[in-house]
């Protein structure tokens, strides 16, 4: 075949793979935020407090956040396919776990497996991308991949909503444990890891060395990216914007628009989905500015303030809390601007040698599943604190004054956070204009 063709074949099979590993990603997002669709009901079932149920929630984080040097790992060294494959599996089994859990401990276990299952996916996808996308296209593929990962958070919203409604909680997680695994074999079947292994061209001619590496390549490359200072600007600034969001929109949005609005189930549900829909529209946006650009820097920390700017008018609208008619555009506006976060993946994967993008890749996602396991339930801590003693149908019911605590704590740690992003340093890049391709070349400190 000539080169034109065999290169065209590449460019199908990319997004054909692309697509067979996004149904993975669909499911770390619905795992993610699935918690603050029954969070009540999870506090009445098992009698937890808000610092208890913040934790249930953020233990998926925990795993997830000690497991991104090890994804990494996997991806770089054993390949995308297997790891995406083993990893869904595994969440599957927690899935099931969680639903039929009678008491707190196995509930904490299925979660612990949900968050261990999933914590490989989102870098493997984007392994995929590297090796079988041009580099000049990571950007807007890392927006895609986001789009399609709040597409999962969709389906957690209104969706899952309904059909708690119709089967109860526990029906639901177990349907969704089987989808899971479902996904995992069609990746184990379908997916290749590389052009090379269907004897097709590399569209990165720089990565035909990575192929190559091995495990212990891999694990003793690790230590020249954690090494790199530039690595860790984007670690902390993910900490901040996704621990904040993964409070609110995972675990305790839902509470607070039903005992602050009055909102029923899926009302409240629906007002938490507008969220996932900002992020939807904001995430291949943010991407497609900043490959257009060339920049990263820019757009990340304008977002960033822009995200800020939604919890500060959360806490500065006169009476305490936003007027119902703007609380819709608050909501979009916290989605479309956080996702200014998927811009981080890049500042980090390319101030770092190619061949380890998946190391330079997990460790910046290191960021924000820590973010989310410490704040979440810092943001249970300071509801409990300021918790009058109020329960209805074993639930607590926590006064303005509690939520707008929380929201004081939430606030200062994502400014805190965005102030390091100024040391983010933009790679070097030779830009050809007229849509040409962007070369960028790591940069060592």
């Amino acid at each position: 075949m000539t080169s034109d063709i065999l290169q065209k074949r590449t460019q199908k099979l990319a997004w054909y793979f692309f697509g067979i590993v996004s149904l993975s990603y669909l499911m770390v997002y619905f795992h993610r935020v699935a918690p603050a669709v029954v969070s009540d009901l999870l506090m009445a079932e098992f009698n937890l407090s808000g610092a208890v149920l913040g934790n249930l929630a953020a233990i998926y984080f925990y795993v997830y956040t000690l497991m991104q040097l090890p994804a990494g790992v996997l991806a770089d060294g054993v390949g995308a396919r297997q790891t995406v494959f083993w990893g869904m599996l595994i969440s599957g089994v927690g899935s099931v776990i969680f639903a039929v859990s009678s008491v707190l401990g196995f509930a904490y276990l299925g979660r612990i497996l949900i968050g261990f299952g999933v914590s490989v996916i989102f870098v493997s996808m984007l392994k995929i991308v590297t090796e079988w996308f041009p580099e000049k296209q990571f950007g807007t593929l890392s927006g895609t991949a986001l789009f399609i990962g709040n597409s999962g958070a969709v389906l957690a919203a209104t969706p899952l909503a309904y059909l708690v409604s119709i089967w109860g909680w526990r029906v639901s997680f177990s349907l969704v444990g089987g989808v899971g695994i479902f996904a995992g074999i069609l990746t184990l079947l379908l997916v290749k890891d590389r052009p090379s292994e269907l004897g097709l061209p590399s569209p990165n001619p720089s990565l035909k060395t990575a192929s190559g590496m091995g495990v212990k390549d891999v694990i003793k490359g690790l230590g020249t990216v954690m090494k790199n200072p530039r690595s860790w600007p984007p670690f902390v600034v993910f900490f901040g914007i996704y621990g904040s969001l993964m409070a609110f929109q995972g675990v305790w949005g839902l509470p607070f628009l039903v005992q602050q609005y009055g909102m029923e189930r899926f009302e409240a549900s629906s007002n938490l989905l507008i969220i996932a829909v900002g992020l939807v529209i904001g995430c291949p946006a943010m991407g497609f500015i900043s490959d257009r650009i060339g920049k990263r820097k820019l757009p990340l920390l304008s977002s960033s303030l822009m995200y800020a700017l939604c919890w500060a008018s959360m806490l500065a609208w006169p009476g305490g809390k936003p007027a119902p008619f703007i609380l819709p555009f608050l909501l979009f506006g916290m989605g479309f601007f956080a996702s200014g976060f998927i811009l981080l993946w890049a500042c980090t994967k390319e101030v770092n040698p190619i061949e380890l993008s998946g190391c330079a890749i997990g460790l910046a996602n290191m960021g924000g599943f820590l973010g989310a396991a410490v704040v979440q339930p810092l943001f249970g801590w300071a509801l409990d604190k300021q918790w009058s003693g109020l329960i209805v149908e074993g639930v607590r019911i926590y006064p303005l004054e509690a939520w707008r605590f929380a929201f004081i704590l939430a606030l200062l740690i994502l400014l805190s956070t965005t102030l390091i992003g100024l040391l983010i340093k933009e790679p070097k890049q030779k830009t050809i204009e007229s849509g040409n391709e962007i070369r960028q070349q790591p940069t060592q400190a």
